[in-house]
This record gives C-alpha cells, sequence and structure tokens, in this order.
C-alpha cells in the first residue's frame, strides 16, 4: 500500500470500517511512514477532541455569516480551526463515538449537499489530472492565464502561461521539465532553454487549488499564532463554503471559495486590511478542473510569425565565460566580444553573446550596417534596480551606413550572467543594442548662430528653452527629447551654469577616456511634484507608517507592503502619537538627513536599503548626494473612504546639480546634450 491508497483509507481505518486484510495493510504501511502516521495520529487526536466538545457544538450553533461580518466591517470572533471544523464538518468524518458532535453538525449543515469529509476531499485531490488558472490584480486587465497538467503523483508535468502586460511586454510561456519556451510577443522574440525556476510557481498554483493543502497549511499557521480562521457554509443558493484567513501580524485577508458539490477551490481572493475595511488586491480563480488540454497547447513554436527572433539556449553554450574576472570586467569583456564580433561580421558568435540568438537573425538585423571600429567600452556600471549583478556598459563606436558615410553610435548593452540557467557563470547581453537608430542632427536654416555658441552658452539656452517649455527650442539640442522628459524638465529654474572642462578633468577620473565633448557643471531647480503618501495604523505597534506613494491624479506608483510588520519601539508611545501628516513629516525630515535608521520607522526595510544603495553609488560617481534630496512640503491629510486610508498631499521640489555632457562632432557642428540629465 502507498502513500496515496494508506491516507484514502486513514478516516475509515479510525472509524473501524476497513476489512481486515485492508486494516492490515494500513497498519504496515504506518509502521513505516512517518507522515502518514503523523496525520493518523492528528485524525484520532481530533475526534477525540470533537467528543469532548460535541455539546458545546449544539449549543453554539453556526458561526455568523463571514460576508456579513465583512459588508458590515466587524472583526470576526476568534474561534480555532477545530471548532469550526466542528460546526461545519470540515476536515474529518466522524465515529460513532462521537455521536453528540455529529447529530449537532447534521443540523447545521442540513442544507449542504452532503458532508465536507476528509476523505472526499483526498479523493478529489488525488483525481486532479489538469487545471486552468487566471489571475486578476484589482484594477488590471486582462488577467494572467494559467493552464496545468499533473502527473499521477499531484507534480505539475507540464504548464503554459499568458502574461499580457509585463515589463518585456506581452509574453507567453510553455514548460516542462526538459525544455521551456517564452515568446516575447511584443518584441517578437522566442527563447528556448531548460529551467527549473517555473516548476516551484505552477505547483504552487496546482496546491493553491487543493482544500486538503489549504486546510493543512491554516492549521500550521494558526497553531503558530499566525493566523485567525472563519468558515461558513453555504446558505441559501449559494454553491460555496468560505474559508477567511486573517493574518495577526500584516494587515492582509485571504478567502478562499470552496465548491460545496465537487470539494475544490474555485477562487481565492487577496485583501489588504485597513482598519475595519478590506481592499481588494488580487484574486485567483480555479476551473476546468480535469477538462483534458491538447498538448499542442504546450509548446508554441508552430504558432510563431516569420519575423520573429528565435534563441536558443538549449542546444547550444551561450555566453562569456566569466573565469578570474571581477563582474565589472566580465561584464564590459562580454560586450567588447560582442561588438567585436559584429566587427568581424561573425554573426554566429555575436548571437551567442546575445543570449544564444540564431546567426540568421543577427544578419539580418546588423547586416546592413559596419561596425568599423570599437572607440570604447566602459566602464560597466552596476544596475542593481534591474538585477542583482546587472550592468549596463556604455560604447562608443565608429559605424558606416550602406551609402559609405561613417556615423558614431553611443549603445549602452545591459548584461548579466547566468541568463542561461545551465551555464550560470556565463554573462550574456540581454539589451540595450541600438546601432542603427542613432538621431541625426539636421542643419538648420540658421545653423550657423547655434555652432557659434560656446559651450557655456549651449547649456544655458537649453535649461532657458525647458524652463519657458519652448520644447522645439529645446529640440535643437536634444533631437532624442520624449514626454517624460518634458515633464521632469518643464518649468525648471536655473540656478547656475559653471565653466566647462573635458574628460581628463573630470573629478575622479570616472569620465570615459578620449571622450569628445565637454562637461559643463548646472545647477537647477526641478518643477515641483504633487504626489500623495498613504498611511495607515493598523498594526499592532498601532503607528502610522506609510503603505503607498500615489502621484497627484491618485494613479499608485509604488505600493510599499510590510511583509514583517512594524515593530514596538523602545519610544513607540511617542510615534504612536503622531498624526498622519506628521509622521510622513518625520519620515522626509529624517530623509533630508539620509538617517536611514529612522527611516525604517516608516516604511519597509527593503524601500530604505535601495534608497541608500542608490545614494552610495551616486556618491561613489562624484555626485553631491544632498542636492539630490527633495526639498518636500508636507500638506494636510485627508481620510479616503474608497481606498480605506489616510491620504497626506506633498508637493517636492527637487534642486540638481550635476555636469551636463555636451559633444559637437555632427555634420552641423552644433553642440548636443550627451548625458547628465
Amino acid at each position: 500500500m502507498n502513500c496515496a491508497e494508506c491516507q484514502d483509507n486513514l478516516v475509515a481505518l479510525s472509524e473501524g470500517l476497513l476489512t481486515h486484510d485492508e486494516k492490515e495493510q494500513c497498519l504496515a504501511h504506518l509502521k513505516l511512514c512517518a507522515d502518514c502516521r503523523a496525520e493518523y495520529e492528528a485524525i484520532t487526536s481530533l475526534q477525540q477532541r470533537l467528543v469532548a466538545r460535541g455539546q458545546t457544538a449544539v449549543k453554539t450553533g453556526l458561526v455568523e455569516t463571514v460576508m456579513r461580518q465583512v459588508r458590515e466591517h466587524k472583526e470576526p470572533e476568534r474561534e480555532t480551526i477545530m471548532s469550526k471544523l466542528l460546526k461545519h464538518r470540515w476536515g474529518f468524518g466522524l465515529s460513532a463515538a462521537a455521536g453528540a458532535a455529529a447529530i449537532a453538525v447534521a443540523v447545521s449543515v442540513a442544507t449542504s449537499p452532503k458532508a465536507f469529509g476528509i476523505d472526499q476531499v483526498i479523493k478529489a485531490y488525488s483525481k486532479i489530472r489538469f487545471l486552468h488558472v487566471k489571475t486578476f490584480e484589482a484594477k488590471a486587465q486582462p488577467p494572467n492565464e494559467f493552464w496545468i497538467k499533473s502527473n499521477d503523483q499531484g507534480q505539475v508535468e507540464k504548464a503554459r502561461y499568458d502574461l499580457p502586460e509585463t515589463e518585456d511586454g506581452e509574453k507567453l510561456i510553455t514548460w516542462t521539465p526538459e525544455k521551456a519556451e517564452i515568446w516575447f510577443k511584443s518584441k517578437h522574440g522566442f527563447r528556448i532553454l531548460q529551467t527549473q525556476r517555473i516548476a516551484p510557481w505552477m505547483q504552487s498554483l496546482l496546491e493553491q487549488s487543493q482544500p486538503r493543502l489549504v486546510m493543512k497549511k491554516l492549521q500550521e499557521d494558526q497553531k503558530a499564532g499566525k493566523i485567525d480562521v472563519q468558515t461558513k457554509e453555504p446558505q441559501g443558493e449559494q454553491t460555496s463554503a468560505l474559508i477567511v484567513a486573517t493574518h495577526q501580524n500584516a494587515p492582509q485577508k485571504e478567502i478562499y471559495f470552496v465548491d460545496r458539490k465537487t470539494d475544490l477551490i474555485t477562487r481565492i481572493e487577496y485583501y489588504r486590511t485597513d482598519g475595519s475595511n478590506d481592499v481588494l488586491k488580487s484574486r485567483t480563480e480555479f476551473s476546468d478542473y480535469n477538462v483534458p488540454i491538447d498538448d499542442k497547447m504546450f509548446s508554441l513554436q508552430d504558432q510563431l510569425p516569420k519575423d520573429v527572433s528565435v534563441a536558443d539556449q538549449l542546444t547550444q553554450v551561450t555566453g562569456v565565460a566569466q573565469g578570474d574576472l571581477t563582474d565589472e570586467q566580465a561584464a564590459t569583456e562580454t560586450v567588447r566580444q560582442f561588438f567585436q564580433a559584429l566587427v568581424e561580421k561573425n554573426y554566429k558568435q555575436a548571437g551567442l553573446i546575445y543570449g544564444g540568438e540564431l546567426e540568421a537573425h543577427f544578419r539580418e538585423q546588423f547586416g546592413a550596417l559596419s561596425v568599423a571600429r570599437i572607440i570604447s567600452v566602459g566602464p560597466a556600471e552596476a544596475q542593481t534596480n534591474w538585477i542583482k549583478r546587472g550592468f549596463r556598459v556604455p560604447c562608443k563606436l565608429e559605424l558606416i551606413k550602406p551609402d559609405g558615410q561613417k556615423f558614431i553610435s553611443t549603445p549602452s548593452p545591459f548584461v548579466r550572467p547566468g541568463d542561461d540557467e545551465a551555464h550560470p557563470d556565463r554573462w550574456n547581453i540581454t539589451g540595450g543594442v541600438s546601432l542603427g537608430v542613432a538621431t541625426e542632427v539636421k542643419i538648420l536654416p540658421d545653423n550657423k548662430k547655434y555652432a557659434a555658441m560656446t559651450a557655456e552658452q549651449t547649456v544655458r539656452v537649453f535649461f532657458e528653452a525647458c524652463s519657458r517649455k519652448n520644447w522645439d527650442e529645446a529640440g535643437k539640442f536634444m533631437p532624442y527629447l520624449n514626454e517624460r522628459l518634458k515633464e521632469y524638465l518643464g518649468g525648471l529654474k536655473i540656478v547656475s551654469v559653471g565653466e566647462s572642462f573635458t574628460a581628463e578633468n573630470y573629478p575622479g577620473g570616472l569620465a570615459p577616456k578620449g571622450y569628445p565633448g565637454r562637461f559643463v557643471p548646472y545647477e537647477i531647480q526641478l518643477p515641483a511634484q504633487e504626489f500623495n503618501v498613504r498611511v495607515a495604523n493598523t498594526n499592532a505597534a498601532g503607528r502610522h507608517v506609510i503603505t503607498g506613494i500615489f502621484d497627484g491624479k491618485m494613479k499608485l506608483e509604488n505600493e510599499l507592503s510590510w511583509t514583517n510588520a512594524p515593530e514596538t519601539l523602545p519610544d513607540n508611545d511617542a510615534y504612536a502619537k503622531l498624526s498622519p501628516t506628521s509622521a510622513v513629516k518625520a519620515y522626509f525630515d529624517a530623509f533630508s538627513k539620509l538617517n536611514w535608521e529612522e527611516m525604517k520607522k516608516f516604511v519597509p526595510d527593503y524601500d530604505v536599503e535601495g534608497d541608500k544603495r542608490k545614494f552610495m553609488e551616486a556618491e561613489k560617481n562624484g555626485m553631491d548626494v544632498h542636492k539630490l534630496i527633495p526639498v518636500v512640503e508636507v500638506g494636510e491629510a485627508t481620510w479616503s473612504p474608497e481606498h480605506a486610508a489616510w491620504f497626506v498631499k506633498c508637493r517636492a521640489a527637487q534642486t540638481k546639480k550635476w555636469n551636463l555632457a555636451i559633444r559637437n562632432d555632427n555634420p552641423a557642428g552644433r553642440w548636443q546634450v550627451d548625458g547628465g540629465i
């Protein structure tokens, strides 16, 4: 007898319903299997407690309806999972010795289609082979969709998921232990690789749909004091029973909907709790249980358009080996080898460094341009906001167009290790290679006037145009001026423009050697930006902390999730007395002093550590970090019934002091902004 067969029989064993042979086989298995033995002991122990509490169950009846509590925003009565199981026959069959409890439950759930026992749940779980899942964000459409196929042991065998909105645009992914396919539909790219990262995610989705596994986890969490659980049988025409799990040390709650006809979970809703209000964050829906999924769903190659670029990391080794190089050296060397391959027109090698893209695609993409020579590569710049060991490597190349005209291109490829999971020590380029899109600098009708300007005059005229929001004029110095930059620079005030200098005189030697342009020191006051800070004090410490940042139009920009609840401070009473406005003022005051420990009293640790890394990197690059800190005006707090939270209106005015990089090595001979904004 194996574990699945044994677990199917545990309740019957405890109630004396097995035949002699079945009982002997089950007992023999229990002697050898600690997991099954522990589950059997839990069942028999529970039954003993059920008998003792039977009379209490008769007197108390069913709990108040959970959904009414949610609507009325009342704190549900605290009861253990076991007492709930008693009232609603969640989880376990009852023996003849538990007669009083059985009678109470029979009366309470007389309208239920059948008893909800763990034996039925186990059988339902053991039969699930196919599953369709959808996940919805509170305000985002359309949903992410998943299709999962499992084997006889309940392990994910195949999976597919469609993600309409990601940082890479729309993505479709299929997975088996042997191969994964990723179709970047928005970027017209397709990658084949082998990965084990997807399996745990798919397994988690599969297990979230199983009442038996969910109940076991909820029991463990309640025993550890992490959650409080309420349950509710369906009423009237309702078909779903509910499990409501409220976290004790975090402002969050989950509601599980279980179809009482099938004993399967159909939906999970995730809430953020703000005081007595519950705000829906997302939901997961499970459907099409055991509806067979065509194997064609788990392969994307037949669906690809002809123009998609293919990167094969399954049958070839990609990237550049790190060896004894530091991360910075490995990133720089990877980019150097990539462009050297293009100089030599070795498109196969270039494709291998670019994540395994096929030779034919690279020839088509870069064949029209000839990379004549590499002028400079690096130094590599850490991009920890992207990935822990990610780098951006600025380059300067001389290219030749098909008509023979030469021009300078300055791409900045993004590089990371382990993009090929099978070879984590090899570095790959993942983006940032745009050789053929250099913006032409046109010769203007009054070009001589602009070409005659000094570097300092150019910078002042450029900033004056931004101040007036004269984008036609500003565009003469920055052709790639986009809407985001216009919003950032429009209405600025000039504080000062200094004397220009060359790369050789750059502080700390941080400028690329041989840079043909000049650097102009500047200080500007950027336009004030309005934003709103969401705060709440629904935590054990009872003090207001920041839970989110919204823009001036109340669009969420940054959700601050408190994985660990705010701790009770030694002087907690003083902080607990702060109003929402005072708490926000205290946070920005600590920010202005770069007092990291004080900031952690108002925002999660990870947010502070992220700011700390960015400021240290800026300081390392020679920037005056105190000039980067915005001056924030904190206004009044307003209670938002829609969000069930306090919002504090703020305005941030930032003064920026840095060096603008400009160059005039273009056909028009005019100074152009090349960086430093």
